[in-house]
């Protein structure tokens, strides 16, 4: 049976918890403005080169040019088939990874309930084996 705390113990539990909850607000509150430092750090650095590009004709006006000759509604079509691909890619890898994970676990189980069971050939992350 477990006891009951007193008083004091409950008020030192309940300083000690919103402690925590302000080192954790901070932390978090430290956290967003770093993110957001970096991000507006990336943007200031983008700005100085294309000041710096300001009047200039260089090499980078052609990809200007190819970029400016695109349509909205192309450049957008590439943008989500290049995300699509991305997330396919990533999805499949994690996928393989969870499955060479889980694979010697499944075949112990297959093992202990059918020792005569044949492999089916696959490689641990799944793949066929040819």
């Amino acid at each position: 049976m477990t006891r009951k705390k007193t008083a004091a113990e409950l008020r030192a539990e309940n300083r000690a918890l919103r402690r925590a909850g302000w080192i954790q607000a901070v932390v978090s509150i430290v956290t967003t403005a770093l993110r957001m430092g970096a991000w507006v750090w990336i943007a200031s650095y983008l700005y100085r080169s294309v000041a710096a590009m300001a009047g200039e004709t260089t090499a980078a006006d052609f990809g200007l040019q190819v970029l400016a000759d695109l349509n909205v509604s192309t450049a957008a079509a590439w943008l989500v088939a290049a995300c699509g691909f991305g997330y396919g890619t990533w999805e499949r890898r994690v996928r393989k990874t969870t499955v060479e994970r889980l694979s010697s676990r499944l075949q112990n189980l297959e093992r202990q309930r059918d020792p005569k069971r044949t492999s089916s050939g696959l490689t641990p992350r799944g793949d066929s084996p040819a």
